[in-house]
């Protein structure tokens, strides 16, 4: 923390959503003065709130994942989640529906869930199952350790032991349906443990097998939701920021982040002018938006924004002022960005009891469905969507006896100078032409979301169940929030856009500036983001050579008998695991040295006894290694190496 006898330096974040809010908090109790300001008259960004007569709907996030991530951030602040919010349980986590009319649960009751795998994928299933969670425990656990709580600042950062040893046990080069079918043998499996890719706004066969972390952690961890909706978890962190002298700024749009000749920030420039000035400056709007709006050349102030930043009144474009680093802003535009949505906010004028609290609907043509929405950036000719109905779980999201209902139907964001998404009329194999009629692309997407339900769950009738409608589109998601080609979930997160491949907390060249969210390191969604408020922090105070508070240092858990004293583990189980650890390489090591050692028989022998080889004993030397023959005893140490990395590969994976 800062001494309390010096002045206290001065923090402005930019945006106060779950990122901007988590920094906030952080910086608060590190001992900063912190202002957040945002351009919105509402705290949390996407993870907000709707309103209407006595619904409520959760604007975005709708369930919570990886909750270790969100105990270590109350911890980090010196108090308890369980201070602060009040999380129930889902059970079942998901009802799938499929287009035959079949349904999976999915559960964290392990019993349960393997009852339901075996029942599908047949003998062994659950065994499978097994098999698939412990590989998706190792990718969460290294995940945890290894990414969500370290930097790559350079490529070099790469090349980290620790990271380099585990980089094959984390799968990132294949794909999340890809470990799905190494271990699930019917694609109903399959879809059922893959579909979670859509949380990253990325295709499953597109998404790194990493991400199995997500059917790990809902299965092992549970799925959770905030009780008063999902927007509690920013309104306590406003709290917790507040308690500790933090200033919030509602319905403030931000101009510039300005800086000195030095290429220092000194703080921030509002859209009405007005100057802020500020030691250190995190911004929490959209990576890329910020880097193409409020970055501008030799830090010049406010000009009229476009994306509604004008206290959200969608006001005209003037002419931009010169971007600092406009390569950089180009880059980061044309880098692949998550997919959009068209997302339905229903009061509905009853229960409808067979839809349960998180409902998947699956496309028959599920493949193509993702590649319409991933590689055509269209909307989907037959969508997979997702249903929350938050009343089921909290009553207090609806009123008596009736329902709030979520819709979100992922669809491709919207194409780059152009402004809009690629529809395909009635199924045809090329798009329409130019002409975008929202109106009509919404009513199609509810039209096909309300047959859809009505056929799969048996009942009729309901649009006129539907008393109110909210919409949110890929134009309202831009415009709303500022979001980069109204792409919901920020910058794609297949290998070669994350890590050290992805913009870090701290501005390339500008110091004292630093991001944080959804296209920052380390990613998406909201547990990751608050794993990025601590990154974040960390390298401010490691800027400013400040301690991190006493807080963030992690305790064991105090004994409370003998019975809770850990003991070490017995040498024999510890070589044990070196041995398991090293079978790959040992096996890998034997195959290749086998290989030379055939090798230099076979070739020694014939260069012993036959000096001037007729080719007939030329090739009955090669009768039982006919593959010798063609190859250099150059090659060798090459084929060797080939081979014991095949073997290792092979093992490993």
């Amino acid at each position: 923390m800062t001494d309390s006898g010096k002045k206290r330096l001065r923090a402005i974040v930019v945006g106060a959503g779950v990122g901007g809010t988590s920094t906030a908090a952080r910086l608060a109790h590190a001992g900063f003065d912190v202002e957040v300001y945002e351009k919105n008259d509402f705290s949390g960004g996407r993870c907000s709130l709707i309103h209407h007569e006595g619904y409520r709907f959760d604007q975005g996030p709708s369930l919570l994942l990886l909750p270790p991530l969100f105990h270590k951030l109350y911890h980090d602040l010196g108090t308890t989640l369980e201070d602060h919010l009040e999380l129930i349980q889902c059970h079942p986590n998901y009802v799938i529906h499929y287009h035959d009319g079949e349904q999976v649960v999915l559960s964290s009751d392990r019993a349960q869930l393997g009852a339901e795998v075996e029942k599908w994928d047949g003998p062994g299933g659950a065994r499978r199952l097994e098999g698939f969670l412990e590989e998706a425990a190792v990718h969460c656990g290294l995940s945890y350790d290894l990414v969500l709580s370290k930097t790559f600042p350079s490529l070099l950062s790469l090349l980290r032991p620790s990271f380099l040893l585990n980089v094959i046990a984390l799968h990132p080069f294949g794909s999340l349906w890809g470990r799905c079918a190494r271990y699930f043998k019917t694609d109903r499996m399959r879809r059922a443990f893959s579909f979670g890719s859509m949380y990253l706004g990325s295709s499953p066969f597109d998404s790194p097998g990493t991400y199995s972390l997500l059917q790990w952690t809902e299965t092992c961890e549970g799925i959770w939701y905030p009780k008063g909706g999902f927007h509690q978890v920013v309104q306590s962190l406003v709290n917790i920021a507040q308690s500790r002298g933090a200033t919030f700024h509602l319905s403030s749009p931000v101009a510039s982040v300005n800086y000195d000749s030095s290429g220092r920030a000194t703080g921030i420039t509002l859209a009405d002018g007005e100057t802020r000035e500020a030691d250190v400056v995190v911004v929490n709007a959209d990576l890329v938006w910020a880097h193409n709006n409020l970055f501008v050349k030799d830090g010049e102030g406010a000009r009229e924004m476009d994306n509604g930043a004008g206290k959200g009144e969608g006001k005209g474009r003037m002419e931009p002022k010169e971007l600092l680093n406009p390569k950089l802003a180009r880059r980061l535009l044309e880098k692949p960005h998550s997919c959009s949505s068209i997302s339905f906010y229903w009061a509905m004028d009853r229960q409808i009891p067979s839809l349960n609290a998180h409902n998947i609907f699956l496309a028959e043509d599920y493949k193509e469905s993702f590649d319409d929405i991933f590689k055509r950036k269209s909307m989907p000719r037959e969508p997979s969507f997702y249903v929350n109905v938050p009343s089921r779980i909290d009553p207090s999201a609806a009123p008596q006896d009736k329902d709030s209902i979520v819709v979100l139907v992922p669809v491709g964001h919207l194409l780059p100078d152009q402004g809009k998404i690629r529809t395909f009329t009635n199924g045809a194999a090329t798009p329409d032409g130019d002409s975008q009629d929202w109106d009509a692309l919404v009513e199609r997407a509810r039209h096909q979301v309300i047959e859809t339900m009505q056929t799969r769950l048996g009942i009729k009738g309901l649009r006129d169940m539907i008393a109110w409608e909210g919409v949110n589109t890929p134009e309202t998601w831009k415009d709303k929030f500022n979001l980069t080609h109204g792409s919901i979930l920020g910058i794609t997160h297949d290998f070669f856009n994350v890590l050290a491949f992805r913009q870090q907390s701290r501005h390339p060249t500008v110091r004292g500036a630093y991001f944080v969210g959804a296209s920052a390191h380390p990613g998406t969604g909201v547990p990751i983001a608050i794993a990025g408020s601590r990154l974040c922090t960390e390298a401010i105070l490691s800027d400013l050579a400040i301690p991190l508070p006493e807080s963030y240092a992690g305790k064991p858990p105090s004994p409370k008998s003998a019975l809770d004293i850990p003991h070490p583990r017995p040498l024999l189980y510890r070589a044990e695991d070196l041995i398991w650890r090293l079978h790959p390489y040992v096996i890998g090591s034997l195959m290749a040295l086998t290989l030379a050692f055939v090798w230099a028989y076979c070739t020694g022998r014939l260069a012993t006894t036959h000096t001037s080889p007729s080719p007939h004993t030329l090739d009955s030397q090669y009768l039982y290694f006919p593959v010798l023959k063609t190859i250099s005893p150059l090659a060798l140490p090459g084929v060797a190496t080939v081979m014991f990395l095949i073997v290792v590969l092979v093992t490993l994976s």
